[in-house]
């Protein structure tokens, strides 16, 4: 959204830089994770710093019986104005100049299929990944079945299997920013990398632009055609 939306809403909410702000999902599955990491993300991008997810969302709070309230809050309006901190966020052109760049990770956070180009999304006009990316899949981070985020241990397993370091530059994609901002998260807040960025349009925008921009696992038309017929399916029958 433009800034001026997002600056009427965070007043909206009453947010100020002062503000502890817990984000929760219903903690159903990764994907509830990704949702409101997607949320976290945007508030630090607008320069907001005191933030935390609730780990394993209110599925994990309820489970526990923990103090829930039935309404919600009425809170004035805030003055405060944000501005766009950039650096955590990445722009085709930004990721078309790193490709291929030793320092430079592209992660596709989503499911190995999607990574292969056995399927797509429905609004992305072509299967595939980025040219030179790696996979790391958004759930990998979860104690098994569930959505909270797992040991630190295992946290740093996949780091170490995933060429990341402290002189990489990590880009993090999916279809639309959500499941990226697990790993966004789980790299940036959890791990402590200093340069990973959020790709927010994702395969979505990469593949709707005028001109091929360059990608992997592009299948052939065959395949293609067939995935394209199975989720006409999937929408319609």
């Amino acid at each position: 959204p433009s800034l001026e939306k997002l600056t009427a809403l965070i007043q909206s909410l009453g947010i100020t830089p002062a503000h502890h702000i817990v984000v929760t999902s219903h903690g159903d599955d990764p994907t509830d994770f990704g949702s409101a990491a997607r949320v976290y993300w945007t508030l630090k991008v607008l320069g907001l710093e005191k933030l935390s997810l609730l780990n394993g969302g209110m599925k994990a709070w309820n489970q526990v019986e923990l103090p829930t309230d039935p309404g919600t809050e009425s809170v004035a309006k805030s003055q405060f104005v944000p501005s766009i901190n950039r650096s955590m966020l990445a722009g085709r052109d930004e990721i078309l100049s790193l490709m291929g760049k030793a320092h430079a990770k592209l992660i596709d956070a989503r499911p190995s299929s999607f990574f292969m180009g056995e399927t797509r999304h429905g609004a992305a006009l072509q299967a595939g990944t980025l040219k030179g990316a790696s996979n790391i899949e958004h759930d990998r981070w979860f104690a098994e079945g569930s959505a909270r985020f797992g040991s630190e241990q295992q946290a740093r397993s996949i780091l170490a299997a995933s060429g990341i370091d402290n002189n990489s530059t990590v880009v993090s994609f999916c279809n639309t920013g959500h499941w990226a901002a697990t790993n966004w998260f789980a790299l940036s807040e959890v791990l402590g990398q200093k340069q990973v960025k959020l790709y927010p349009g994702s395969m979505v925008e990469w593949t709707q632009q005028t001109e091929a921009l360059p990608m992997d696992h592009v299948p052939n038309r065959l395949k293609a055609l067939l995935i394209d017929a199975k989720l006409w399916a999937e929408k319609n029958l």
